[in-house]
């Protein structure tokens, strides 16, 4: 492609031009070369995103001083060195950059255009990745598969273009299958599987009308949302390619294989999936946003199309004010004549009002009820996630939805429709009369537009390059910040000035000024080229000169001066509504995909708790968060009916997992909990909630205590209870002296005149759980934030338990649960020691060996 106009685009974005020189070149195989490049000014310290790419400007081989851009993978950038790799397809006949690579050699040099680094960012946990293109597009596709996890489900579908392009080399990933087709514009779309492809995520890379079809048939066929397929083209029209596609195989047919046996093979997918049937439309996560926004659509069509009306009616009484003023200037001046304008003015203008005040309140209602009908999805929504979705990531998810989100939609239902709409009604209608008006002077108005353009251009000039140094700045800044806080009480005892925090923050002060300083003229000039006061000038200015020239009658110039003032204004209303408009539509997405979160299956939960004591048996449990990547492993453990049993092993074994699972904070994915009573064994999943919930408490390490009282803390799950039962409860937990301490006892509010300790939150929070009153407790580290006298007395408080309750322990803290009717030892997710404590250390394992660990430790 020719650099004229596009080049000239890229630069008024804020491209910049290097110069990079070739250090080396490598042939990976006989059509794909790799070349070295030393490039200091572009490479330099910048984030280098995954699947990054730049624009290289190759030299026409026929016609000299004629280049073509082309989009090229960073390839093992090291920014401390300043130096990068490209991958060339050295296919015939070659393209303009194919060609430049075949004959390149260390000291030669080409130009790469550089605006921003993309980023490799899918949707979060998506089921798969589809990962699509053409030989160009591997370099991205490795560097994609080199940081999914390997748990990933990946599917890569390449398209050859000649017989050695199966022997490129495709990053090895233990979840990816590779598959390859043939050339042809329409072979990568005719490629795809006919299957579920729910939720997956679609990464596309190749030449233009490739993508164009392939991303059609992803949507319609397949039923990808085009908010899932990121695409990208690294080149537009290839002439060199269709001479390629003309000469191989049609789209579709398989290539004729010329490699080793070791190469994967060819496989003609486009003919099995024309013969495979239909796949069931998929469903993905995402799309709950659109459907949220479903009930609305007819209504903001509705808004829409009557604010356009609403803005010709307001538009109206200044046509006709300038019409009056005509026949005034004209000398015209009798009642008859002049009153019917007068009039239209004044009913067109109050019955505009009333109509606009009308929408608007009919859009308030319409958002009141949408965001009440929202509100109440999302608290229904809550109420039927599992207990371990409430991390305070998600909880943060939620106050976003709830708080900021619903904000946004506020917006989009009420304003930014009719804001959009006028903004474009009003700037056209007024165009089209005073086009009609006069012509000449209606196209300077145009003037002040193309300036605010220009200067804009200007102003955003290089801006790439600086949000990248802002970046790195706010990093470093926030880096030193950090650090400068925690090592405060060091610098406060020691002495210190900080140097190191000021030298940053003054550096970052100093290319905040030299970035917005310069940009500070630009910006008010820009503002002002479209601000009423120019408009008003350009016309006055203008006008007169038409008048005084003949061009136009004075009466003429009314219309402008009444109309053309809101021209630029308007335009720019326009650009500013666009904006909530796309925040709304993100909003809606992140509520979808909150409303789209896996629930509890409760379709069997309808039995009650068995009578007698209760125990539990894990029978074959195992457990991952995500698919494919599990975290318990077939685990077997029985709780006989008032014991204690201890959960212990290494950080990350798996400990806190397996607690929570008795209280269904989520549900197993293989094998069964199951509550024992006697003979009788009932699976977790058939009890009801609430049986579930007085069958199994919880005292968890990180303990949550509401901000109200301190008796109605520990009547949380007993808000009926007495004070005599409250107190005996935190007697019980030892923690009675310390609430009787509390400048208004159990009636101290937490967080105001009530201050706990961690250990003492824990004790309180073993009040609660023994108010409850359970028959089956889970402690999660009951003493990981106590102090030595408040694990005294939580040892105590678990001593009373034990005789009466089933409970499970997690410790880390192996002292700690050494009277332990059994101590089940885990690793990586499985339980590979149980026993009594001398059981135990009289026999080599992981237990002994962590016993002498600590006792190493302490000494």
């Amino acid at each position: 492609m020719a650099r004229g106009f596009q080049k000239t685009m890229m630069t008024a974005l804020g491209a910049t031009d290097h110069v990079m020189t070739v250090l080396s070149v490598t042939d990976l195989t006989p059509g794909f070369r790799r070349i070295r490049f030393s490039a200091p000014t572009m490479i330099d310290g910048r984030e280098t995103p995954t699947a990054s790419y730049v624009r290289l400007w190759a030299p026409d081989p026929k016609e000299p001083g004629k280049v073509h851009q082309r989009g090229y993978t960073l390839v093992e950038p090291d920014a401390a060195t300043g130096q990068v790799s490209f991958d060339f397809v050295l296919h015939e006949p070659m393209g303009p950059a194919s060609a430049w690579a075949a004959a390149a050699k260390p000291g030669d040099t080409i130009t790469a255009s550089y605006y921003m680094f993309h980023k490799f960012e899918p949707p979060e946990d998506p089921e798969g990745y589809l990962l699509m293109g053409d030989p160009a597009a591997i370099p991205a596709i490795n560097a994609i598969l080199g940081v999914l996890p390997p748990e990933a489900r990946v599917v890569i579908i390449l398209q050859a273009h000649a017989p050695g392009d199966a022997a490129i080399p495709v990053t090895t990933h233990p979840g990816a299958d590779v598959l390859w087709t043939g050339p042809g514009t329409g072979a990568l779309a005719g490629a795809v599987p006919h299957r579920d492809w729910s939720n997956w995520y679609a990464w596309v890379a190749a030449e233009g009308a490739a993508i164009k079809e392939l991303r059609a048939t992803l949507n319609r066929v397949h039923g990808f949302p085009l908010s899932d397929i990121k695409h990208a083209a690294y080149w537009m029209r290839g002439k060199a390619m269709r001479l390629r596609k003309e000469a191989g195989p049609s789209a579709g047919e398989t290539v004729t294989r010329d490699q080793p046996t070791t190469q994967p093979p060819f496989v003609p997918i486009a003919a099995a999936n024309a013969a495979a049937p239909a796949a069931p439309r998929p469903r993905w996560r995402s799309q709950r946003g659109v459907e949220l926004l479903g009930s609305l659509r007819w209504k903001l069509r509705a808004a829409g199309a009557l604010q356009g009306l609403i803005s010709l009616m307001q538009l109206a009484p200044l046509v006709l004010m300038a019409e009056l003023g005509r026949r005034l200037l004209a000398g015209e001046g009798r009642w008859e004549v002049l009153s019917p304008l007068i009039l239209w003015a004044i009913a067109l203008y109050g019955a505009a009002a009333t109509l606009s005040a009308g929408l608007m309140l009919w859009l308030h209602a319409v958002d009141a009820q949408f965001g009440h009908t929202l509100r109440v999805s999302i608290v229904t929504k809550l109420a039927r996630l599992p207990l371990g979705w409430f991390t305070d990531r998600n909880a943060a998810t939620v106050h976003q939805a709830v708080q900021e989100d619903a904000g946004r939609l506020h917006y989009m239902v009420t304003h930014a429709v009719p804001d959009v709409v006028a903004g474009i009604v009003t700037p056209l209608a007024v165009i089209l009369y005073l086009f009609a008006v006069d012509a000449a002077l209606a196209a300077m108005l145009f003037l002040p537009l193309i300036a605010f353009v220009a200067l804009y251009i200007l102003m955003m000039r290089g801006v790439a390059d600086k949000l990248v140094e802002f970046a790195n700045w706010t990093k470093r800044a926030n880096a030193a910040a950090s650090a400068f806080v925690e090592a405060l009480p060091v610098v406060r005892v020691f002495g210190g000035d900080g140097r190191a925090l000021r030298a940053v923050l003054d550096g970052q002060a100093a290319f905040l000024n030299g970035w917005q300083r310069p940009m500070a003229g630009r910006k008010v000039a820009s503002q002002l080229a479209i601000q009423p006061p120019t408009f008003l000038l350009l016309i006055t200015a203008a006008g007169c000169w038409r008048v005084l020239s003949g061009g136009m009658a004075p009466a003429d110039l009314l219309p402008f001066l009444f109309l053309g003032t809101v021209f630029g204004a308007q335009i720019m209303t326009v650009m500013y509504g666009f904006v909530p408009l796309r925040e709304a539509k993100q909003a809606a997405r992140r509520i979808g995909l909150l409303l789209e979160e896996p629930e509890l299956d409760r379709s069997r939960s309808s039995r009650e708790l068995p009578p007698g004591p209760l125990g539990l048996r894990f029978d074959g449990v195992s457990f991952g968060y995500r698919p494919g990547k599990p975290v318990l492993r077939d685990v077997d453990l029985v709780l006989k009916p008032g014991t204690m049993t201890a959960l212990v092993g290494p950080s990350g074994a798996g400990k806190s997992t397996l607690a929570g699972l008795p209280g269904r904070f989520h549900d197993v994915t293989d094998g069964a909990i199951r509550i024992v009573s006697g003979e009788t064994e009932i699976d977790i999943r058939q009890l009801k909630p609430e049986a579930l919930q007085r069958a199994v408490g919880f005292v968890f390490q990180d303990v949550r205590l509401i901000k109200e009282t301190l008796r109605e803390n520990i009547a949380l799950a007993r808000p009926g209870a007495t004070m005599a039962e409250i107190e005996a409860a935190a007697r019980a937990a030892r923690i009675h002296e310390r609430i009787l301490a509390a400048p208004r006892g159990y009636d101290s509010v937490v967080g105001e005149d009530a201050r706990l300790s961690g250990g003492e939150a824990q004790r309180l929070s073993i009040a609660r759980a023994l108010l409850a009153d359970p028959p089956m407790l889970v402690l999660d580290e009951a003493t990981a934030f106590a102090d030595p006298e408040s694990e005294h007395l939580v040892q105590q408080a678990l001593s009373a338990l034990v005789g009466r309750r089933t409970v499970l322990v997690v410790a880390h803290r192996l002292h700690t649960v050494t009277h332990a009717d059994c101590i089940a030892v885990m690793q990586a997710g499985r339980i590979v020691q149980s026993g009594r404590h001398q059981e135990l250390l009289a026999r080599p394992g992981l237990y002994r060996d962590l016993w002498q660990a600590g006792e190493r430790k302490s000494a």
